[in-house]
């Protein structure tokens, strides 16, 4: 239990990027490389894709989030762009604010602040975008090495949370893997 309240709310914050990255809204030129490929037929200048695709949510939505073992909790979108995002949520005994920022094509800055323990943690990491699934990769050695965003749809969406060695006796996984599901109140 011990082992799980204290790194639940990493996974968490890293979970939260990621969909509100999906909620941000396209503006032109602000595509990351994982859409480019999905429009490489020459057609003329198009606007670039959000960091991650978010269906149906806006600034202000109250969220509710499942997580491993049972634990839920409830969140808030605090801002959502094409290039950033920044969400709070709380859920077993974390309480968590993550943002993200677009650097450029291929790059995005992660922050992630723990309320409760007064600690903030900052990353920069690439992305790739294809299709729908947008996978964030902060490189081995970091608190979390990777998030991936999937299965949206209008008001839902889920991340997948890689950390080695701290999530692998909650999750039951080797890798340290955690799936979290945030929706639309």
């Amino acid at each position: 239990m011990k082992f799980q309240s204290r790194f639940l709310p990493l996974v968490l914050g890293g979970l939260f990027l990621l969909p509100a990255c999906q909620q941000a809204r396209p503006l032109p030129n602000m595509s990351p490389a994982s859409q480019l490929s999905r429009f490489s037929m020459p057609t003329g200048q198009r606007a670039p894709a959000d960091l991650v695709e978010a269906p149906g949510f806006q600034v202000g939505d109250n969220l509710s989030v499942k997580g491993p073992l049972f634990t839920s909790g409830q969140g808030k979108v605090h801002a959502l762009s094409a290039d950033a995002f920044k969400i709070e949520f709380s859920i077993a005994s974390y309480h968590l604010i993550v943002s993200a920022e677009r650097i450029n094509a291929t790059q995005a800055k992660f922050v992630t602040v723990d309320v409760k323990q007064n600690r903030t943690v900052e990353a920069i990491g690439t992305y790739v975008r294809s299709g729908n699934v947008t996978v964030f990769d902060m490189g081995k050695g970091s608190e979390v090495e990777k998030l991936t965003v999937k299965n949206q749809r209008a008001g839902y969406f889920e991340t997948d949370v890689v950390q080695p060695g701290k999530l692998s006796m909650l999750s039951g996984d080797a890798r340290g893997t955690v799936n979290l599901k945030f929706s639309k109140k």
